[in-house]
């Protein structure tokens, strides 16, 4: 598994949080925020941890984005 740095890994979760947020701020509230500046310094939170949550971040938001499509026909 090819994880990115640490770096990318938190701005990639900022701006995924970011755009739930401006886009889909009725569902920002029920997020479960990570507090990232354990990152570094706790030994119990890893970069799988990280990339694992900034999957499930990328799922929740394609899922916001796809229930707000209206079909074309209409």
């Amino acid at each position: 598994m090819n994880i990115p740095p640490p770096q990318k890994l938190i701005t990639a979760i900022l701006r995924a949080t970011a755009k739930i947020q401006m886009e889909f701020p009725e569902h920002y509230r029920y997020l479960s925020e990570t507090p990232l500046f354990m990152f570094d310094k706790q030994k119990g939170v890893s970069s799988v941890d990280f990339e694992e949550y900034l999957a499930s971040l990328v799922e929740q938001l394609t899922a916001f984005e796809q229930a707000g499509k209206k079909p074309s026909n209409m």
